[in-house]
């Protein structure tokens, strides 16, 4: 057996048969079975023809192996390795790949001028990678029967259909719910960042909106706060279910999916239009942020482990400034359109959260490179968000056939300063109604109401108004 292990070269295929399994375990119970053998099977033959290569120039099996399975670690678990440093001085992607790269370049010359056999080596990698395959098979068969019970439960929650006694108004009004991502509140900015805006802020007065001063979100991190604006309610107790962010992640991915608000609007006779990084009911993502992975999508999921995924999230082909601008194009372009059913357009801004490629007016930084500190440019970038919503409420309420309800919403502040809890909660919340009637809205509102005051009013529901409160969880 000490033999085998010593001359044998298993450990690039072992590494490649680890890599399935640990990304099988991180994703549990949404792993993809056949599309995972697939990726297994197509790992196998890259590592095969990896070692082949390097063999035919090292002219040995076993130096080309150990120099093939070291080059392959940092490719293939590219993500968790930045993770972990991202807060460091090394969290730099083009830092870290050119680190990576000489390494590599090390290992292939090293092992080539080399002429020990390594075989010591070989057989501790082979050992290890061996040991690190049974350890995540025993891991996963603990996680998949434990996750089974649990999302059996979270899919029935999620599976029940609204009300059949619902009796919507006779004139149901479109509904543009424009969220933008880490806008702060008229008085978070005053007191954090020394910002007055209030010029935005009497714009939207002047167009008859309520505008909150002192809004808070119900949590401070963006599918959380989804969650629970969507479900109307507070997000689940995850602590006593699972603790792995991932699988965390899809309860709420699939909450907003399939959430009350969705199927209420939808059964109500809505057309749901998604500009979001979220899938809602049948209506797929407009973009993908790479702070996301959707651990349904095996392929995907697996990918983005990778330097080469990873880097195709980080900079995707159409930047997201790109996208948000676009998605201020259509909510204009839909303005002018008449639509034989009512519109429910769920705009999601990627913005003034960072990255920060504007300056207030609307100029790109060079190269993506900002000069000032933080907090001026998230100002900036908010500065130009500005003149784009001002540009484009107006064109939406002057090209309505009918008065349409507009929301305006940050689903958290900024997070900047680590130490200013209350900031991670500060958002902009401003609100249009046809009739202006918002007796039931007041200054420090918070999303988790917003969906049950105006399913009460346009869909005739009976919700009662929940207590404003700032990461509070419920059990299932």
């Amino acid at each position: 057996m000490t033999s085998f292990f010593t001359t044998r070269i298993l450990h690039p295929f072992l590494l490649m048969t680890f890599f399935v399994l640990f990304t099988w375990k991180q994703t549990s119970y949404f792993f993809d079975l056949k599309k995972g053998v697939i990726a297994w099977l197509a790992g196998l033959a890259i590592a095969g023809l990896g070692w082949i290569f390097y063999r035919k120039i090292m002219q040995s099996s076993i130096r080309a192996g150990v120099a093939w399975t070291l080059t392959l670690l940092p490719l293939l678990f590219y993500s968790p390795i930045f993770n972990t440093i991202q807060n460091t001085p090394l969290g730099n992607h083009y830092l870290l790949i050119g680190l990576i790269f000489l390494l590599s370049a090390w290992l292939f010359f090293y092992f080539f001028k080399q002429k020990k056999s390594f075989t010591t080596l070989n057989s501790y990698l082979n050992t290890l990678f061996l040991l690190l395959c049974f350890f995540e098979i025993f891991n996963l068969i603990q996680r998949l029967n434990h996750d089974k019970i649990w999302w059996g439960k979270v899919q029935t929650k999620f599976e029940q259909s609204p009300p059949s006694a619902l009796q919507p108004v006779d004139s149901l009004p479109d509904v543009y719910y424009i969220l933008m991502d880490a806008y702060v509140s008229p008085s978070g900015l005053r007191e954090y960042f020394d910002f007055d805006n209030s010029e935005f802020g009497d714009f939207l007065e002047e167009k008859n909106f309520f505008v909150a001063q002192n809004a808070h979100s119900n949590y401070d991190f963006t599918t959380r706060c989804q969650f629970s604006t969507f479900n109307m309610e507070y997000s689940p107790h995850y602590i006593s279910v699972t603790k792995d962010k991932l699988v965390n992640g899809n309860i709420h991915l699939l909450g907003i999916q399939e959430s009350k608000t969705a199927r209420y609007f939808q059964s109500a006779g809505y057309e749901w239009v998604n500009m979001s990084f979220f899938r809602v009911l049948d209506t797929p993502k407009y973009y993908q942020v790479a702070r996301l992975p959707d651990a349904a999508m095996t392929w995907d999921y697996m990918a983005d482990m990778t330097l080469p995924g990873r880097l195709r999230k980080t900079f995707p082909l159409k930047p997201v400034y790109e996208v948000n601008l676009q998605i201020f194009d259509d909510l204009k372009r839909l303005s002018k359109e008449i639509s034989a059913q009512p519109r429910f357009i769920y705009a999601h801004l990627y913005m003034p959260h960072r990255p920060y490629f504007f300056d207030k007016n609307g100029n790109l930084y060079k190269n993506g490179i900002q000069r000032n500190t933080q907090k001026k440019c998230y100002l900036e970038q908010l500065q130009y968000a500005n003149k784009l919503l001002k540009e484009t409420i107006t064109e939406i309420l002057e090209n309505a056939t009918s008065p349409p309800v507009i929301i305006l919403q940050g689903d958290h502040g900024s997070r900047i300063v680590p130490t200013d809890k209350d900031e991670h909660f500060s958002i902009l919340y401003a609100m249009h109604l046809p009739d202006k009637k918002y007796e039931y809205f007041h200054d420090s509102i918070s999303p988790v109401n917003t969906f049950r005051i105006l399913s009460n009013r346009y869909l005739n529901t009976s919700f009662e108004l929940l207590e404003n409160k700032k990461n509070h969880f419920v059990e299932f």
